[in-house]
């Protein structure tokens, strides 16, 4: 079933027309050439009748409802998405109902597990660092899966994981990164949508601007402009 959603997802619909262009179409958490992502992954085109055949497959040939909740003003399109998203999935027969909420309202609704399905977004330092929060599984002593709110638990990941970590910072930990993301991924715990395209100004003051990663804005990364 999250096979099929995700092979139903028309990303390039909520690239092009919810973020005018302004975002990359994703298939892993972070986006490729980063450190420790896979060459590998790729965003797919939407295939609908190869989705619907895997919805029948798991006994769900009519399809089904869903609840899909998000919050509504804390990412950019995040409502537009929402229904774009449904739209997407009604045509394997998922009848979506989308729910936006106060940041506030849903989170707190999403910790408690009161959804199933929800749209959110996630931002770190480093692939490991969103590994270990969005996909690890729950551990309150160690803070793994702190973002996990599905309790998705797969203990070959874990490992596979805590390999990666346990190799020096470099090319081969990377490859492990990689190979982890992959392996997770074919399990489609998660369906990774997008990742946002920073746009920033300034002025004459200024003489360059580095934007953060995860879109924080600091003077530390500003320089002036010189007479």
């Amino acid at each position: 079933v999250r096979r099929a959603l995700a092979m139903a997802t028309d990303r390039g619909i909520l690239v092009d027309k919810i973020l005018s262009g302004y975002g990359t179409a994703a298939a892993q958490v972070f986006p490729v050439g980063l450190p420790g992502t896979s060459e590998t992954l790729q965003p797919e085109a939407p295939k609908y009748d190869e989705a619907k055949a895997l919805l029948a497959k798991a006994g769900f040939p009519d399809g089904f409802n869903l609840l899909l909740a998000g919050p509504a003003g804390r990412y950019p399109g995040d409502g537009e998405s929402l229904q774009a998203i449904a739209q997407s999935w009604a045509r394997i027969g998922v009848k979506v109902q989308p729910a936006a909420a106060p940041f506030s309202v849903f989170n707190t609704k999403r910790a408690a597990g009161d959804y199933a399905v929800w749209y959110g977004g996630a931002s770190g330092e480093a692939v490991d660092i969103i590994l270990h929060a969005l996909l690890a599984s729950p551990d309150p002593e160690s803070g793994n899966g702190a973002l996990n709110f599905g309790h998705y638990r797969n203990q070959a990941f874990d490992a596979m994981l805590a390999r990666a970590e346990s190799i020096q910072e470099g090319p081969e930990r990377n490859r492990a990164l990689a190979e982890a993301t992959e392996f997770v991924m074919a399990d489609q715990p998660i369906i990774p949508l997008y990742h946002f395209h920073h746009i920033v100004g300034y002025g004459p003051r200024v003489a360059s601007y580095a934007m953060h990663p995860r879109g924080w804005t600091t003077a530390m990364q500003t320089l002036a402009a010189t007479e």
